[in-house]
C-alpha cells in the first residue's frame, strides 16, 4: 500500500514537472506596466511574462527592465541590477537597459560602473538626454565636475526645458565655486517649473555657498529658498538640515536646533540631522554636545565629508589643532577638492605657527574656490608673516577685486599703504 501510494506521488510530481508554465495574460502587460508603482501586483505580474519562454523578447525585455524599476523604488539595487542585466543580455542595444542600470549602480554609489552603461546608452541613443543626466550625476559623485557640466549641457541641447538638467548643472557650478552661474541654472529650472522643490533647495544650497565662501548677500535668501521647498514637498527630509544650518550662520540657533531636531525625530539615522544639530550647539558654544553630534553624523555616514570639517571646526575652537587638523585630513580624503576643508585646515597650521603648511593649503582652497575671499586674505597673512609683503599685497588685492565690501583686504592694503 505505501509502496503503491508512493510510486503515484512520484507520477504526480513527475507530471506537474512536465506541465509548461502558466502563459502570461493580457492583463499580465498592464500590470507589469505598472510595477513600478504597484510592485507587490506588478512584480509577479512580470515575473509571469519573463518565465513565459512563448513570449515575445520584447515583452520579456519590457518585464526586466520594469521588474528592476520596481526593485529600483524599493532601494533593493542588486536585485534591480540583476534584472536590467537579463534585459540587455535579451536585448544588448537596449539603451533604456542599461541607463537604468546606470542609476542603479549609482545609487551603490558605484560611479564607475554607473559612468560605463550610461555611455554605452548613449552610443546607442546619442540624444539620450536621461542617460547624459545620470552619467553627469556619476561624474559629480566623483567630484568630476567639468564632465558633470558637461553632460548636463548636452541633457540641455536635447531639451532645452529639462529641469533636472538645469538643477544638476546648477549643483555642479556650485561646487566649482561658481555660484552665479549657478543660481542662474536653477532659476532656470524653477521658472519652467515654479513647483519644483528639488530645485528650489539647490538654490537655497547655492546661495547659502555663496554667502558662505565670498561673503556676498545675506543667508536670508537661502532660507527663503529653503522654506518654500519645505511648503512643496514637506518630506525632503535634507532641507530640515539646510535651513537649520543657514538658520545657525544667521545667528538664529533658537530657530536652527527644531529644524535640526525634527530631521532626527523622523530618521534617527539621518547623519545630516546630526551634523545640522551639531553647527547650532557649535554656535551656541556648546562645542562637546556639537562633537557628540557630529561623532554621531559621522558613525552613521563615516563618508560624510562636511561633518568632519564641521567637527574639526569644534576641536579647533577648543584648541585641539591636532584633532582638528585630523578631521580637516578625513574630509579632504573623501573630498579631494573640499576647499573649506582645506582653508580651515590652513588657520589650524597658522595656529600651531607652521606658516608654509598653512600656505600650501590656502593655494589649494584658492584652487578650487577660485572666488574664496577668505582664504585670499588668509594667504596674504601667511605672506606677511614669511617677508612675503609683494605675494601678501597681490592676494589682498585680489580678495578686493572678488568683494570690494570685504573690510579685511581693505583694512590691510590701507594699513601696506593702498
Amino acid at each position: 500500500m505505501a509502496a503503491r501510494g508512493s510510486g503515484r506521488l512520484l507520477l504526480c510530481v513527475a507530471l506537474l514537472l512536465a506541465m509548461p508554465a502558466l502563459a502570461a495574460t493580457p492583463a499580465d502587460r498592464g500590470e507589469c506596466a505598472a510595477s513600478a508603482d504597484k510592485p507587490d501586483v506588478g512584480g509577479a505580474a512580470c515575473s509571469r511574462i519573463i518565465d513565459d519562454a512563448g513570449e515575445q523578447v520584447a515583452e520579456r525585455v519590457k518585464a526586466f527592465t520594469n521588474r528592476g524599476r520596481g526593485s529600483f523604488n524599493r532601494q533593493d539595487y542588486d536585485r534591480a541590477i540583476a534584472d536590467y542585466g537579463e534585459a540587455i543580455k535579451l536585448s544588448p542595444k537596449d539603451a533604456s537597459a542599461f541607463a537604468h542600470r546606470c542609476q542603479a549602480y549609482e545609487s551603490k554609489e558605484d560611479h564607475v560602473a554607473a559612468i560605463a552603461d550610461c555611455t554605452e546608452a548613449i552610443k546607442i541613443d546619442p540624444k539620450y538626454g536621461w542617460a547624459y543626466n545620470n552619467r553627469g550625476v556619476a561624474y559629480y559623485g566623483l567630484h568630476e565636475y567639468d564632465a558633470a557640466l558637461a553632460n548636463h549641457a548636452e541633457a540641455i541641447r536635447v531639451d532645452s526645458r529639462d529641469v533636472w538638467a538645469y538643477a544638476r548643472r546648477g549643483m555642479a557650478w556650485t561646487e566649482k565655486g561658481e555660484f552665479d552661474q549657478a543660481v542662474a541654472d536653477i532659476t532656470e529650472a524653477v521658472t519652467i517649473d515654479p513647483k519644483y522643490a528639488f530645485g528650489f533647495g539647490q538654490r537655497g544650497q547655492a546661495l547659502f555657498r555663496k554667502r558662505l565662501i565670498t561673503k556676498k548677500g545675506g543667508w536670508e535668501p537661502a532660507i527663503a529658498d529653503y522654506g518654500e521647498a519645505i511648503k512643496l514637498d514637506p518630506n525632503l527630509l535634507w532641507l530640515y538640515s539646510s535651513r537649520g544650518v543657514a538658520y545657525s550662520n544667521n545667528r538664529q540657533y533658537d530657530l536652527a536646533v527644531p529644524d535640526c531636531s525634527e530631521v532626527i525625530k523622523r530618521e534617527p539615522k539621518n547623519s545630516g540631522g546630526y551634523n545640522c544639530r551639531g553647527v547650532a550647539y557649535e554656535g551656541l558654544k556648546d562645542y562637546r554636545r556639537a562633537i557628540a553630534d557630529y561623532d554621531q553624523s559621522i558613525s552613521i555616514n563615516p563618508k560624510n565629508g562636511v561633518a568632519y570639517w564641521n567637527r574639526g571646526n569644534a576641536h579647533a575652537a577648543l584648541r585641539k589643532l591636532d584633532d582638528a587638523i585630523r578631521d580637516y585630513d578625513q574630509a579632504i580624503a573623501i573630498n579631494p577638492k573640499d576647499f573649506n576643508a582645506f582653508n580651515s585646515r590652513g588657520k589650524a597650521y597658522v595656529a600651531k605657527g607652521d606658516s608654509n603648511q598653512a600656505i600650501a593649503d590656502f593655494t589649494q582652497a584658492i584652487q578650487f574656490g577660485p572666488s574664496y575671499v577668505e582664504a585670499y586674505n588668509n594667504r596674504g597673512f601667511s605672506n606677511e608673516v614669511l617677508g612675503r609683503g609683494a605675494e601678501a599685497l597681490a592676494d589682498f588685492r585680489k580678495a578686493q577685486s572678488i568683494d570690494s565690501a570685504d573690510r579685511v583686504s581693505k583694512q590691510q592694503l590701507r594699513m601696506l599703504g593702498f
